[in-house]
C-alpha cells in the first residue's frame, strides 16, 4: 500500500510572514497544503500568492476565535469589545449549558467559506483553528457548511501517529484522540486522512523532529500539521511569539528545506494533498 503524505500548514493568511513562510515551504520542501484564515489579517496577501501558487492546495482554516467575524448579526459569538474571543472556552462552555449558538456559528462558518471562494479560490479541504471544529455540535455544522460549497476533504484527528516527545502535550493529545474520536461519524461522507500527526511536534518541527517522524512511511494516508512563520511585527502584535515556546522560523527552515523532502521520498513517502483524496 501507498504512504501518502499531506503537510499542511495552519495559519494561512495570519500574517505576511506565516504566508510567506508557507509558501517558500511549498515551493522548496514539503508542504503540500495550507489552511486559510478568512478573517486573517493577511488574507489578501494569502490570495494573492495562492494564485501565484497553483500547485498549493488550499482549505479553509474555520474560526470562531481572534479577530473580527467575516459574518454579520453574530453578535452571540463575539467577545465584550465586538471580536471573537481568544480562546474555544465560551464555546465550550455554552455546549455544556446547552446554549450553544449553533445559527450563528454557522452563519460565521458559510460567510468564512463563501469569502475564500468569491476570491477565485476553491479550497479542497476544512479544518479548524484551534480544533474547534471538533467541539461536538461544531462538527455537524462544520460538515454541513463543507457539504453545501462541495468541499470533500476535512481534517479528523481520528488516528494520531504522534510519538510522547513532548510529555507536557499528552493531555492534549488525549483530548484532542478523543474529539476526534467523537467527530469522526459525523465526517464519515468526507474525505479524511487515515491518521494524524504533528500534534505534539508542532511548532517546534526542527530537521531533527522531522527526520524522527517521517523515518518510517505509514501506509494509507498521512496528514502531518506545521506551523511554519517567519517572525514580525504584525505576529508579535497578535501575541504569537510566546504561544508555547513556538520556535517559529526554526520550523519554517525545516519544512523548507528541499533535503527533507529528498529523505522522505527515499524511504518510501509520496507527497499528496487533500484535492488528490477527493
Amino acid at each position: 500500500m501507498k504512504a501518502i503524505l499531506i503537510v499542511n500548514a495552519d495559519d494561512f493568511g495570519l500574517s505576511e510572514g506565516t504566508n510567506d513562510a508557507i509558501l517558500q515551504g511549498h515551493r522548496r520542501g514539503i508542504i503540500t497544503s495550507t489552511s486559510l484564515l478568512a478573517n486573517g489579517l493577511a488574507f489578501d496577501h494569502a490570495v494573492a500568492l495562492a494564485k501565484a501558487a497553483p500547485t498549493l492546495d488550499v482549505g479553509v482554516h474555520l474560526t470562531l476565535t481572534e479577530g473580527a467575524p467575516v459574518a454579520e448579526h453574530v453578535e452571540a459569538l463575539l467577545a465584550p469589545d465586538g471580536k471573537l474571543p481568544l480562546s474555544n472556552q465560551p464555546f465550550a462552555r455554552a455546549l455544556i449549558a446547552g446554549r450553544l449558538p449553533r445559527e450563528a456559528i454557522r452563519r460565521e462558518f458559510a460567510a468564512q467559506v463563501a469569502k475564500i471562494v468569491d476570491s477565485g479560490l476553491r479550497p479542497t479541504h476544512i479544518d479548524g483553528h484551534k480544533y474547534i471544529h471538533l467541539l461536538p455540535g461544531i462538527t455537524a455544522i462544520a460538515v454541513e457548511v463543507a457539504r453545501r460549497f462541495r468541499i470533500r476533504g476535512m481534517r479528523i484527528p481520528r488516528r494520531l501517529a504522534d510519538s510522547l516527545s513532548r510529555p507536557a502535550r499528552l493531555p492534549g493529545l488525549l483530548a484532542i484522540g478523543a474529539l476526534g474520536a467523537l467527530a469522526y461519524p459525523a465526517a464519515r461522507d468526507r474525505c479524511v486522512p487515515d491518521r494524524f500527526m504533528g500534534f505534539m511536534d508542532t511548532g517546534h518541527l526542527d530537521h531533527g523532529t522531522l527526520r524522527r517522524l517521517l523515518s518510517i512511511p505509514r501506509p494509507g494516508c498521512t496528514e502531518l500539521l506545521c506551523h511554519p512563520a517567519h517572525p514580525t511585527p504584525a505576529l508579535s502584535a497578535l501575541g504569537y511569539d510566546w504561544i508555547a515556546g513556538y520556535a517559529f522560523e526554526a520550523e519554517a527552515a525545516a519544512v523548507g528545506d528541499p533535503a527533507i523532502r529528498r529523505e522522505a521520498e527515499a524511504v518510501g513517502w509520496q507527497f499528496g494533498n487533500f484535492g488528490e483524496m477527493a
